[in-house]
């Protein structure tokens, strides 16, 4: 690589940064709307009877509660808190598995939302599996899409968990 290309990739990073602290306020209100009962769609796009999410605004406003697979049989609850931190976007992910990386979020457009782990807890080894990256994918007021990518062995796995969701009505 360049000096020149890298450079310009840092500079690309720096006008990211900067973008994403001026919309830090609008993220968070972008979140916040997804507040109430998210319900799963199947694989033909259809509404079933499990609620994947529940979002919640609790802390005098300041914080977004997202219970995922709320009431679980089988334990697989999670929990992610998202909210500002100065000019930042964040959000903790308590896992299934016990840890709680938190993710940055590092682009936005308006109809994307990515993030990025910045720090994890209660990781036992360094290359156990765990939550590292997410995207949020915005169709309109009721739709949503996730996407999450876990890591293992500091490897990206090739494929992510994806769920469609619908806000219940």
């Amino acid at each position: 690589m360049t000096i020149k290309a890298m450079m310009a990739g840092v500079a690309l990073l720096a006008m990211s940064g900067t973008a994403l602290a001026e919309d830090s306020e609008e993220i968070m209100a972008r979140l916040a709307a997804l507040e109430g009962e998210w319900m799963l769609l199947d694989e033909n796009g259809e509404v079933t009877d499990i609620v994947a999410s529940t979002f919640r605004i609790t802390a005098s406003g300041s914080t977004l509660m997202e219970r995922m697979f709320p009431d679980s049989p089988d334990g697989y609850e999670m929990l992610n808190v998202y909210h500002i931190d100065g000019d930042r976007v964040l959000m903790t992910h308590y896992c299934s598995a016990g840890n709680q990386p938190r993710l940055s979020a590092i682009s936005t457009d308006e109809d994307r939302l990515s993030w990025e782990m910045e720090s994890i807890t209660n990781l036992s080894n360094p290359g156990d599996d765990h939550m590292h990256q997410a995207e949020f994918v915005f169709h309109g007021d009721d739709r949503l899409t996730t996407h999450w990518n876990s890591m293992s062995d500091g490897e990206l796995s090739d494929e992510s968990a994806t769920f469609e969701l619908q806000r219940r009505q």
